[in-house]
C-alpha cells in the first residue's frame, strides 16, 4: 500500500529545483464549507481568526519581486492514467478480497468456539411445548370461514393483527457450557417475532396469514440457516449472560438478538413493529413484509423505540419514547399525524434507566413512570448481578409533561411504591390527572431466589395472602405477581395524591386494552384478559381463561367472557362500531386455543353483550400460539 502510494505521488507531481514552500492551499470555493459552531463538537478557530485559507503576503505578492518556488501540477498522460487507474482498480479488488477472507475466517473461528462452548441439551427450552411451541409460515393467504354464528354486516372491513414469539432459530432448546460445568436457559421472550393477522374483506370473504418480523438479526440467523444469538434473557445464570453478550457483540456487533415480537400498531399510514430492547420495523399489511427499519422518517436518533406509544384521537399525533443505555436515559417525543416529523422531544432527566415499558397521555399531557425497576448494565459486567434489579428501598414517581414542554415544565408525584406492566388509560378532570394502569409488587420476568423452583415462585407469587396453603409463608414472594388495576389522581396545583385499587384483587388482569377513540379522555371501560391461576400456576406462566370489562368508575365491579373449558385467549382489541360515539357500542376481537382439541380461533364478542357467546368464532387453518399485543386495522 504505502510503495502503490508514493508510486502515485512521484507519477503525478513535478516539483522544481527551489521547492521549499508547501503545497498552494486551497481556494475557499473548493474548500469544504465550515462547521456550525454546534456540529463542531467543541474545536473552533482562536479568537479573531477566521475559517478558511490564510491572506496572501503582500510582501511576496507585489509587482517585480521575486517569484516563490512552486510545486507545478503536471496533467497525467492519458495512457498512464488508464494504466494506473487499472492498477488501483485491481488493487482495491484484492483487498476486499482479502477483507471478505478475513471476515469469513474470522466468522468460521467464532463459530466453532461457540459451537465448543456451547451445546445444545437434550432438555427443551422453557415454553417450548403446548400452545407456546412455534408454528411455521403458512405461505400465501389462506380463505377462512366463519363455524359459529355470523360476522356483523356492520363490522369494518379491515385486519386483526397480532404480534407474538415464535422461536426459530433459537430458544428450542436449553444449552450446556461443558467448559465451566454449567447451562444457560433459552427464554420463550426472545423467541423471534411472528405477526398472526385475520383479515376482513370487503366482499365479506375472511383471510388468514402469518409471517415473522424480519429484523436485521432475523435476516443474519436466516442467511447462515442456524442460531447465531445466544440466549440472553436467563437471569439464574448472570456470569452466563454477561459471557453470551460479549460473544454476541464480538460476532455481530449486537449484544442480544432483535426480537420484533412484542407490539403492531398503525400510524401516519405505516404499520410498525416493536419490541423493548431493539428498534422497531415498517410491515406491509397487505403481505406482512417487513420493509425495513422504522426511524420516523429518519428523524428519531434513540438506541430503541418503545413498543407502547400513544395517539392523541383528536389531532393523530403520536406520543413516542425510547431509551439508551448512556444519558439521557429516556427521551420522548411527539410525532405529526402524518408520521413524517418529530415536532417536540424531551429528555426526562432521569438519574436511573427504570424499565418503562408503557406511557401515557391525556388530551395535553404525555404520563411517564419512574418506577423501581432499574436496568443496570454495569452492575452486571463488574459484579456480576443481574441487570434488572428491584430498588426495594428506592422511590416510585409519576411524571406528567404538558405537551410540547421541557424537562423543567415536568411535575413528578411520589406514589406508593408498586411495578407497573401496562398503563390503560388516564385523562384529567378539574385540576386532577387521572392514572389507571395495572400494578404489582413484583414483575414476572424477575430472577427467581436461590432455592425455589421456578414452578413454586410462580405459584406463590399468584397465591393472595387468604389463599395461601403452604406450610411456610414467605411474604417476599407470596401474592407479589398478582395484577390488579389501580389509580392515582394527580392534584396538578397542590401536588396531592389520592390511590385507589380498582379490582380489588378480586381477579388478576394483564394485556388492558380500551376503545382507542378515548385515549386521553375520561371512560367507563378497560378491557382486559384474566388469568386461569390453576391452569398458570402449573407451566409458571400465565395462561388467560377469560376476557374481562371493568367498570372503573366502580369498585370491583367487571364483568366477564368465559372463552371454554381448557381454552385461552389472547389480548383484548376493541373495534368500535362504525359511526358510533357511545364507548362500548363494539366489539372485542381476539385468537383463542383449545388445548384438548388443538385448534385455534378467532372470536368477535359483542361488547355490550360481553357475558353472552361470541357473535363469530372464525376457524384458523392452523395453531396459534399465545403471545403479547395487537391492532385492529381498518381498511382505507
Amino acid at each position: 500500500m504505502a510503495s502503490l502510494a508514493a508510486t502515485s505521488i512521484r507519477l503525478t507531481t513535478t516539483v522544481s529545483k527551489q521547492t521549499s514552500q508547501p503545497l498552494k492551499e486551497q481556494t475557499p470555493e473548493s474548500r469544504r464549507a465550515p462547521l456550525s459552531q454546534k456540529q463542531r463538537s467543541g474545536t473552533s478557530p482562536k479568537d479573531g481568526a477566521k475559517w478558511g485559507p490564510k491572506s496572501a503576503d503582500p510582501k511576496t505578492s507585489r509587482a517585480g519581486s521575486k517569484k516563490n518556488p512552486t510545486v507545478k501540477i503536471q496533467p497525467i498522460p492519458e495512457a498512464l492514467s488508464d494504466s494506473l487507474k487499472s492498477l488501483m482498480r485491481k488493487h482495491r479488488e484484492n483487498v476486499e478480497l482479502v477483507s471478505k477472507a478475513v471476515l469469513r475466517a474470522y466468522d468460521v473461528a467464532m463459530t466453532d468456539l461457540v459451537d465448543r462452548l456451547f451445546i445444545p441439551s437434550d432438555e427443551p427450552a422453557d415454553l417450548i411445548e403446548g400452545n407456546f411451541a412455534p408454528v411455521p409460515e403458512i405461505g400465501d393467504k389462506v380463505r377462512v370461514q366463519v363455524i359459529e354464528g355470523q360476522v356483523p354486516k356492520d363490522f369494518p372491513p379491515g385486519c386483526y393483527v397480532r404480534n407474538g414469539p415464535n422461536p426459530k432459530f433459537g430458544a428450542h432448546q436449553n444449552l450446556n457450557m461443558p467448559l465451566v460445568n454449567g447451562k444457560i436457559l433459552y427464554s420463550w421472550f426472545e423467541g423471534e417475532g411472528m405477526l398472526h393477522a385475520t383479515y376482513f374483506e370487503k366482499d365479506g370473504s375472511i383471510w388468514y396469514k402469518n409471517k415473522y418480523v424480519e429484523t436485521d438479526t432475523f435476516k443474519a440467523e436466516q442467511e447462515k440457516g442456524r442460531w447465531i444469538y445466544l440466549p440472553t434473557m436467563d437471569e439464574q445464570s448472570v456470569p452466563g449472560v454477561l459471557l453470551n453478550r460479549i460473544i454476541n457483540l464480538m460476532r455481530q456487533g449486537k449484544m442480544q438478538r432483535n426480537s420484533g415480537n412484542t407490539s403492531i400498531f398503525e400510524h401516519g399510514g405505516r404499520i410498525v413493529a416493536a419490541v423493548e430492547g431493539g428498534e422497531a420495523y415498517e410491515i406491509d399489511l397487505s403481505d406482512l413484509s417487513t420493509k425495513g427499519e422504522y426511524r420516523c422518517n429518519g428523524q428519531w436518533d434513540r438506541r430503541f423505540f418503545g413498543p407502547h406509544p400513544k395517539i392523541f384521537p383528536d389531532t393523530k399525533e403520536m406520543a413516542i419514547y425510547g431509551f439508551d443505555i448512556y444519558k439521557p436515559y429516556y427521551v420522548m417525543g411527539i410525532l405529526s399525524n402524518d408520521g413524517q416529523k418529530i415536532t417536540h422531544k424531551v429528555d426526562l432527566g432521569l438519574d436511573r434507566l427504570v424499565l418503562m415499558h408503557d406511557i401515557g397521555i391525556t388530551q395535553s399531557h404525555i404520563i411517564v413512570y419512574d418506577f423501581p425497576l432499574v436496568m443496570d448494565v454495569y452492575n452486571m459486567m463488574l459484579r456480576g448481578k443481574s441487570m434488572l434489579s428491584a430498588e426495594s428501598n428506592s422511590y416510585a414517581r409519576i411524571g406528567v409533561i404538558p405537551v410540547g414542554g421541557d424537562q423543567d415544565s415536568i411535575k413528578w408525584f411520589d406514589v406508593d411504591m408498586a411495578f407497573i406492566t401496562h398503563h390503560c388509560n388516564s385523562y384529567q378532570e378539574g385540576d386532577e390527572i387521572v392514572v389507571h394502569a395495572l400494578v404489582t409488587r413484583l414483575l414476572q420476568i424477575m430472577s427467581v431466589p436461590k432455592g425455589v423452583g421456578k414452578l413454586e415462585w410462580y405459584a406463590r407469587g399468584m397465591t393472595l395472602d387468604h389463599q395461601n396453603n403452604f406450610e411456610d409463608k414467605n411474604p417476599s414472594i407470596d401474592g407479589l405477581l398478582y395484577e390488579r388495576l389501580h389509580e392515582w389522581r394527580l392534584n396538578l396545583k397542590t401536588g396531592e395524591v389520592v390511590e385507589r385499587d380498582v379490582s380489588k384483587r378480586k381477579f388478576p388482569l394483564e394485556l388492558p386494552r380500551i376503545n382507542e377513540n378515548f385515549q386521553g379522555k375520561k371512560y367507563q371501560y378497560c378491557y382486559a384478559a384474566s388469568e386461569d391461576i390453576n391452569a398458570s400456576k402449573a407451566v409458571g406462566y400465565p395462561k388467560y381463561g377469560r376476557l374481562v370489562k371493568v367498570h372503573v368508575s366502580e369498585d370491583e365491579r367487571a364483568d366477564f367472557h368465559e372463552v371454554g373449558e381448557n381454552t385461552f385467549t389472547s389480548e383484548p382489541v376493541f373495534v368500535p362500531r362504525p359511526g358510533s360515539t357511545i364507548e362500548d357500542d363494539g366489539w372485542i376481537v381476539t385468537y383463542v386455543h383449545n388445548e384438548e382439541t388443538h385448534q385455534s380461533d378467532m372470536i368477535i364478542v359483542d361488547s355490550q353483550k360481553f357475558d353472552e357467546k361470541p357473535v363469530a368464532r372464525i376457524r384458523l387453518p392452523q395453531r396459534v400460539p399465545y403471545g403479547f399485543h395487537g391492532s385492529y386495522i381498518p381498511s382505507k
